[in-house]
């Protein structure tokens, strides 16, 4: 096992009435414990707030979709 999952995120960037689809495919390392039932869940929250400092002060990102992807080259 590689200690790591990777994880397909689709997600808007809003801003006023314009409005941007996207997604990234992520890289996550696995827990050493799992204090949460769906732990990737608290993964891509984290992932989202970071994702959001990088934005201007009027865009906002929404978190559409997430799931677990495999062999993606």
């Amino acid at each position: 096992m590689s200690g790591k999952y990777t994880t397909y995120i689709s997600y808007v960037i809003q801003n006023g009435e314009y409005h941007k689809h996207e997604f990234a495919i992520v890289d996550f390392a696995l827990p050493k414990y799992n204090f949460y039932l769906d732990n990737e869940s608290q993964q891509i929250v984290k992932w989202s707030e970071e994702k959001q400092k990088e934005l201007s002060t009027d865009e906002k990102i929404v978190i559409i979709n997430f799931f677990h992807v495999s062999n993606i080259k």
